[in-house]
Formats: structure tokens, sequence, C-alpha cells
């Protein structure tokens, strides 16, 4: 089975939502694996080290034109880099730590015109179904499909014995989306101000 997984970097490390989705692959029985990324350059050293767990595949799309891009910019720059990939199943993180918007698994799947199911605690595949426990209800749905993870595991360490493998770098001339549908100039998403909170923790 065919799976890939969408990761993000977030201040020089795996964003672990993602890092509990690349495990759930891994440990599927007869998964070949499939890492994609969208990043800066600088971010090749940490998707080179994915390769030493058994990851079969490293895509990192990197494009000045993509800087700034929104949820919905990002998404449709997956989706158009997805087009390029086999897959069966579509894993990635609930959400980024840094964002916290949920929002650009969902997005994908939507763009690429498949079903998913978010916030899974738990992941079996039998034939083409997938079929997940999540966090209020069981799911189930034909693949191929997409499926956002909650932080259900821990990423393996690399075997001392591994040794790094090769990434490919995908830039727009690859992609050819359109300026004006990536980036600043394609994202509708503008962040007016933030607010720290002073409320203090909830008690639950």
């Amino acid at each position: 089975m065919k799976i890939c997984v969408l990761v993000k970097i977030v201040d020089g490390e795996l964003n672990p939502f993602d890092a509990c989705a690349l495990e759930l692959a891994l440990s599927l029985e007869q998964s070949e694996v499939t890492v994609l990324s969208m990043a800066p350059v600088t971010a090749s050293g940490i998707l080179r080290e994915l390769t030493r767990l058994g990851v079969k595949r490293v895509i990192l799309l990197s494009d000045t034109t993509y800087a700034g891009s929104d949820t919905l910019a990002t998404s449709r720059i997956l989706s158009t880099a997805l087009k390029q990939i086999e897959y069966d199943l579509i894993l990635c993180g609930r959400q980024s730590i840094d964002g916290d918007t949920a929002q650009v698994g969902v997005e994908v799947a939507a763009l690429s015109n498949i079903p998913y199911i978010t916030s899974a605690m738990s992941l079996s595949v039998t034939g083409r179904t997938v079929k997940c426990t999540t966090r209020s209800a069981q799911a189930e749905k034909a693949l191929p499909a997409l499926v956002t993870v909650e932080r259900i595991n821990v990423l393996r360490r690399p075997s001392i014995r591994s040794k790094a493998g090769e990434i490919e770098i995908w830039d727009n001339r690859r992609l050819k989306i359109p300026n004006e549908l990536c980036g600043l100039a394609g994202s509708p998403t503008r962040v007016i101000q933030t607010y720290k909170n002073e409320c203090g923790k909830r008690k639950c």
C-alpha cells in the first residue's frame, strides 16, 4: 500500500502531530511511505533524516513563490504535488502546533476530491477500506482517502547503522501553479492582530 504523509517543519523540528502520522504509516504492514513537505530549502537536513526510518521517498516543495501561503494556498500547492504521486492513503497530523487551524488536511482532501476522516486515534486498512476510531466515533472510507491523526504514538528513532538517503526538491517550475494562486498573492487570509491569552489555564 502506498502511503503519502504530509509533514510540516516547525521551528526546526518535525510537527509532533505529523510525527505521529508518520509513525502510524511506518507501522502499517507492507506500506511504502512517501513524505511530502512544503518548506524552505533549509529544512532539507531535517527531512533527509526521515529517510533513515524506512521512508522510501521524501519530496520537499520549495519555491520563493510559496512564501507566505495561508492554509488555502498551502493546501493548493500540496494537492497539486499529490497529482504527481501515487498513493492509496494520505496521512497527516490533525494540526500544526504553530497555526493550530486543523484546516490543511481537510482542504487537501477537498481539493484532491477524496474522502477524509479527522482526529483518528487508531487506524486499520482492510482491502480498499480504511477504518478509524476517532475522538467521537467509528468511521470508514473507501480508498484513496485522507486521514488526520491525533498525538497517539511516538516516532521511532533511526537505527545506528542506517544511512540518510537523498531527497527530491520540487519548485514551481515543476508544479506550474500560477503565481496569483500561491504565496501571499493566493492567500485570502489576513491576520490583523494577535492576542496573548491572559485568562490562565482552564479547569476541566
